[in-house]
């Protein structure tokens, strides 16, 4: 079986050792190729080529040979079909010889014993001139002859000579007029114009009237109201609208109560700017002065949780009116001294509820009686509370203390490889009884091999750089490694890690297993671009298909071209393997085709290293 190779193979000028062309019996066997393609012919014992649409021998050979007679020449092939041998012979009747000459029919004819030839002029007929004889063209009046070489030229003499006899002239229509004298000595032309200033000449040479059209020159422009022209008489006017001046004009009144004047309201203008219209308006002052009012604000008693104040207006005076100050239940009491001097009292009532929140910049001291909080709330600083006595009392901080002395605290995870945070040694922590840590990284503590989920307790206070010693704390071995690793689900201890079900089985009793499963950094993937990671391109004779290997249905992100390997198979049939040209680039790999290849006609089998 053939290996196919689906692009150019580039030997690199290196040499093709012991190579065969392909061997075919015919042209029919070989089939149709390509420009250039070779194989040799196993009939004709030849190298051909397919150039221009057929097999050619190479080096120009001759592969076949069929003689075809003529008119005039007969071909006869006395040889073989590998090795003709062509005789040529002239087909005419008649027999050739010094004296016999092939005529356009085809035959052998004797040469005339001498020739003859017609001449003719315009007058004196035809002569018939025998063989050898001279023809001579000889010059007239006003013409001669020369020879050069085979060339007979003719020149006349006098080809500008001559007399005119006549001149005579005329014109189209009657604007203009011409004369001739001396018509057959020394011709004179003489032109006269007819018509008048009333009249012009149309299209056709004719006088024709020009219509009535009123005629005059404007003389003068003058100025009117307002307006005043400079040089009116021209050439030039200029007009200009004359500058309007207002002189404005004042007067002193001084009217009584009820008295009036006159005032100018508002100014009409038209668009040019002058002023068509005034509005005056007439104010009339007030009969009489003013009447001056006192008020009081006397108090007095509303209802229950109120105090009303009223404005009254004394002699004749009007208005006035009351404010009425309310207070709230159980929040704000508003009480009264009645009177022209009375007192409004704003206060707090016995006992106080408040419905939303309550800030207090500074203290708040209960002296008595009881502190009741039916909802939420938080305290921004120190809170005082005594020691409590009853169960149902609240205690301070040093009650808690004294509660939780000895239960231990939960203080984070320690990295025994590096001593994080300082359990041992002069940099010590500060540790109370009970405070506990679990291992989260493997190491030695005070001479103890300890592994991730081993729990290190503090057996008392320990204060800070003080270098306790193992006895200071209490070691837990968990038993729990991260994994194990051994030969049998007995020999081995088993860890608390966990395993992808894809590719691992675990026992009940923590015994793992790989799996049988394919290579996950391989993939066949079909070149066909209705795959989101690849893409077709057919151009300059070739197509090529671009994979992208950092696709995450291929290898994921990361993944480069240059650590793929890649075989290009057939898709179909017995799926044989195949060369193209395979180039790679950043996260993909390129395969490229000579000619013109369809989607899915191959696929590649990758290989992530």
């Amino acid at each position: 079986m053939a290996i196919n190779f689906l692009n150019n193979v580039d030997l690199n000028q290196n040499q093709l050792i012991k190579a065969a062309i392909e061997s075919q019996a015919n042209n029919t066997a070989a089939g149709t190729g390509v420009e250039g393609q070779l194989y040799f012919d196993t009939t004709l014992d030849v190298l051909k080529v397919w150039a221009g649409g057929a097999w050619t021998s190479v080096g120009g050979g001759v592969e076949t040979l069929t003689a075809n007679s003529t008119t005039f020449v007969n071909l006869v092939d006395t040889g073989t079909a590998a090795d003709p041998i062509l005789t040529a012979s002239l087909s005419a009747t008649g027999t050739p010889g010094a004296t016999t000459y092939l005529r356009g029919d085809n035959s052998w004819a004797a040469l005339p014993a001498a020739y003859t030839w017609s001449i003719q002029g315009d007058t004196g007929g035809t002569l018939t001139v025998a063989s050898g004889t001279t023809i001579d063209i000889a010059g007239g009046t006003n013409v001669t002859t020369a020879r050069s070489g085979n060339t007979i030229t003719i020149n006349s003499t006098d080809q500008f000579v001559g007399t005119v006899t006549s001149v005579s002239a005329t014109t189209a229509g009657d604007a203009l007029d011409v004369a001739v004298t001396s018509a057959t000595t020394t011709p004179a032309l003489a032109f006269t114009w007819a018509g008048t200033g009333a009249q012009y000449i149309d299209g056709t040479g004719d006088l024709v009237t020009f219509p009535a059209i009123p005629q005059g020159d404007v003389t003068g422009v003058n100025g009117g109201t307002y307006i005043t022209v400079t040089n009116p008489s021209g050439p030039v006017p200029t007009v200009n609208h004359d500058s309007t001046s207002r002189t404005d004009t004042t007067s002193a009144t001084s009217p009584g109560y009820g008295g009036t004047f006159t005032a100018v309201d508002s100014v009409t203008s038209n668009s040019t700017g002058h002023v068509t219209a005034l509005n005056l308006k007439t104010i009339t002052l007030p009969a009489a002065d003013d009447t001056n009012t006192t008020y009081t604000l006397p108090t007095s008693a509303g209802a229950a949780n109120t105090a009303v104040v009223t404005l009254t207006p004394g002699g004749s005076g009007g208005g006035g009116g009351s404010v009425t100050f309310s207070g709230t239940d159980d929040e704000i009491r508003v009480s009264e001294t009645t009177g022209a001097n009375g007192t409004v009292i704003v206060g707090l009532p016995a006992d106080v509820t408040i419905t939303s929140d309550l800030t207090v910049g500074d203290n708040v001291t209960l002296t008595g009686g009881n502190l009741s909080v039916t909802g939420t709330g938080s305290f921004t600083g120190q809170v005082t509370v005594p020691t409590a006595n009853t169960g149902t009392s609240a205690p301070n901080l040093a009650q808690v203390e004294l509660l939780i002395a000895g239960v231990g605290i939960f203080q984070g995870s320690y990295d025994a490889a590096t001593n994080t945070p300082a359990l041992e040694g002069a940099s010590n922590i500060a540790l109370n009884t009970g405070d506990y840590f679990v291992v989260s990284v493997a190491g030695t503590f005070l001479g103890e091999a300890l592994e991730p989920g081993d729990f290190i307790f503090a057996n008392n206070d320990i204060a800070a750089g003080t270098s306790p010693a193992l006895s200071n704390y209490t070691v837990v071995q968990a038993d729990d490694n991260v994994a194990g690793a051994g030969a049998s689900d007995g020999a081995t201890q088993k860890g608390v890690s966990g395993f992808d079900s894809d590719h691992f089985t675990v026992s009940s009793n923590g015994w793992v297993q790989l799996k049988p499963q394919s290579n996950a950094n391989a993939a066949r993937v079909v070149l066909n671009s209705a795959l989101s990671y690849v893409t077709r391109v057919e151009a300059g004779g070739l197509t090529t298909f671009t994979v992208s290997v950092s696709d995450a249905s291929l290898f994921g992100a990361g993944a480069v071209g240059q650590n793929t390997k890649a075989e290009v198979t057939e898709n179909s049939g017995d799926y044989e393997t195949v060369y193209a040209g395979v180039s790679r680039s950043g996260g993909s790999i390129v395969f490229e085709f000579k000619g013109s290849v369809a989607n899915s006609a191959y696929a590649t089998l990758l290989s992530y290293v």
